[in-house]
């Protein structure tokens, strides 16, 4: 009989070791999620930006530093000091974002004070939609008449 009255805490004894572990192995993993958001999210968000600007080049009110920061404020789950450069060149854009990604803990002291630098970088030529339109529209119109003369 007293061998039934030991092995009836060994199960909260094997729980408790268990959850030792478990518990930061899923804090880790929520953590991961967040990190691949985020980065993933400064990535589209430079994208994103320099696409809808070389669209508008021709637009002189169209401010990119302006655009991207307010895409990426307030969005992010776990990155902060978000900054984000807009430069604009005459035949190209360059979107650049960066972060700190905080991590807890004691594991911070592995990744640094700040935690884990995220960096996204976008670069695009600049395009006149208008005059590439134009060009297409030339191209159709030449075609047809080319049409024409051979009926």
């Amino acid at each position: 009989m007293k061998l039934k009255k030991e092995v009836k805490g060994s199960y909260t004894i094997e729980a408790a070791f268990l959850m030792g572990i478990l518990l930061p192995l899923f804090v880790a993993i929520i953590y991961m999620g967040f990190f691949l958001h985020d980065k993933g999210f400064l990535q589209s968000a430079a994208f994103e930006t320099a696409a809808c600007v070389s669209l508008h080049a021709d637009e002189k009110d169209l401010d990119g530093n302006q655009m991207v920061n307010d895409l990426i404020t307030g969005r992010m789950l776990g990155t902060k000091n978000e900054e984000a450069y807009a430069v604009s060149g005459k035949k190209e854009v360059e979107i650049s974002c960066c972060g700190s990604f905080f991590v807890p803990g004691m594991s911070r002291m592995f990744f640094g004070e700040n935690g884990i630098a995220l960096k996204a970088k976008t670069t695009l030529n600049l395009e006149r939609p208008s005059r590439r339109i134009q060009k297409i529209r030339g191209v159709a119109k030449v075609i047809q008449t080319f049409r024409r003369t051979l009926e």
